[in-house]
């Protein structure tokens, strides 16, 4: 077995190094993004879709325009156009012209995606608080929590 650690050590970059806590990260992202779309299919939604719709709904003027959530969720303008057009056909997002300008295009729940968020945002939250209940103590969570923090705030500071 030593010959083996050795030989990765002759590999270029010496091995994953700590490459491969971004490819852990990555992994947990790509399987929590699965298993929120199969908790919310049964609604209709993607997870993309319920992050879309949570971050307006999460505003007090329940108003964003394209480029705000496109930020707000990391998804590209185009991949957005896509996920609000899906979301305006199911009836729980509107377009409405912008107040202040009218060549823009602002994003708006309408009162049935709000109805389906009332609904859907318990279910959600109460799947997550029983998955991290089931999978860490209340100091694991709480140190998890506080390293993502940080982790989120070091990337934040890089960008």
């Amino acid at each position: 077995r030593q010959g083996h650690a050795d030989h990765e050590d002759d590999r270029v970059g010496g091995g994953l190094g700590d490459v491969a806590i971004y490819i852990l990260m990555r992994s947990c992202n790509i399987m929590m993004s699965e298993r929120a779309s199969r908790l919310l299919e049964p609604h209709g939604l993607t997870a993309m879709g319920y992050i879309t719709m949570m971050s307006l709904y999460s505003r007090s003027e329940n108003l964003a325009n394209p480029s705000e959530l496109s930020e707000v969720t990391g998804e590209t303008r185009g991949n957005m156009t896509r996920i609000f057009d899906e979301l305006v056909d199911k009836g729980w997002m509107r377009r409405v012209p912008n107040a202040e300008d009218r060549r823009r295009v602002d994003l708006s729940l309408t009162d049935a995606g709000m109805a389906l968020l009332r609904s859907v945002a318990p279910e959600m939250r109460a799947q997550a608080d029983a998955f991290y209940e089931r999978s860490f103590t209340k100091t694991e969570k709480a140190a998890l929590q506080k390293l993502l923090t940080k982790f989120s705030a070091a990337l934040a500071a890089e960008l």
